[in-house]
């Protein structure tokens, strides 16, 4: 991993992590979130992160990190969302640090890196929006598919010398007091999809006699099975399906009646 100039305020984002049995957990519940994007084998991606329910308390330190298909995918750039207040790394007064930090040389892993030590919320993530803006390729000759950008807590001890590895995510912030709060936090997973990604919603739900589409078997459904018969209605989809009773593939007269006598309880369809 390359040497990172990180400010001071990155001892905030320690804390939230170092320090989280003597924390504050809100029941403020954070999400953090990928988009769904969609690139050819070969071509160029751009994938928003973005954080929802960002609580009126706000942000103040951040980590986690985002995983990936190295053999499929290559991330090209990382950089702050507009809901990220860059101008802080300015008033840190410290030469040349940032406040955000996103890692991204060490291939099928992002780390993400935010904190601010000022006091002043004007400086903190204060709204729901885009946190961290990936660029990327996917790699020439991928196949098709949809593949997984996951978010999880970095790979790391969950303090030096602990042993025991980290698998949380920590958003939260720290007051002027000292006082460090960790938010719940919610991860959902993005995806970069190359080619056609199958279909895997239903096409319809089957309910015989329901030639209309209207969820119940009424004379309504006759009169629609009639109309098709006399080329006045095009029956097709789900409502052919439902409509042709005795399974000749087309309307007739037979599925008319017999839907007829489902409804006056002649038939059981």
């Amino acid at each position: 991993m390359k040497v990172r100039k990180i400010a001071a305020a990155m001892a905030a984002v320690s804390m939230l992590a170092t320090f989280s049995a003597m924390n504050v957990f809100a029941a403020d519940s954070v999400t953090v979130s990928a988009d769904k994007v969609e690139a050819a084998a070969g071509s160029e991606f751009t994938m928003a992160v973005k954080l929802s329910g960002v609580p009126a308390a706000g942000i103040s330190g951040a980590e986690f990190e985002l995983t990936y298909d190295a053999s499929a995918l290559t991330i090209t750039g990382a950089t702050a969302g507009d809901i990220v207040n860059t101008s802080a790394s300015a008033q840190e007064g410290f030469d040349g640090v940032t406040v955000f930090d996103a890692d991204y040389s060490v291939a099928g892993t992002v780390t993400v890196t935010y904190g601010v030590a000022l006091d002043d919320t004007a400086y903190w993530v204060t709204k729901d929006g885009t946190f961290l803006t990936l660029t990327g390729k996917v790699n020439d000759g991928v196949a098709d598919g949809t593949y997984d950008v996951a978010i999880k807590g970095i790979s790391r001890e969950t303090y030096e010398g602990s042993g025991t590895p980290n698998t949380e995510i920590y958003i939260g912030n720290m007051a002027s007091d000292g006082t460090i709060t960790n938010y719940s936090v919610t991860a959902s997973a993005g995806a970069v999809v190359v080619g056609s990604e199958p279909n895997t919603e239903p096409e319809g739900t089957t309910l015989m006699g329901d030639a209309d589409l209207s969820g119940s078997v009424d004379i309504l459904d006759v009169i629609t099975v009639n109309k098709a018969i006399l080329g006045k209605e095009n029956l097709e989809g789900q409502g052919l399906i439902n409509g042709d009773i005795n399974k000749d593939g087309k309307p007739d007269a037979s599925d008319a009646l017999n839907i007829m006598k489902a409804i006056v309880g002649l038939l059981t369809l």
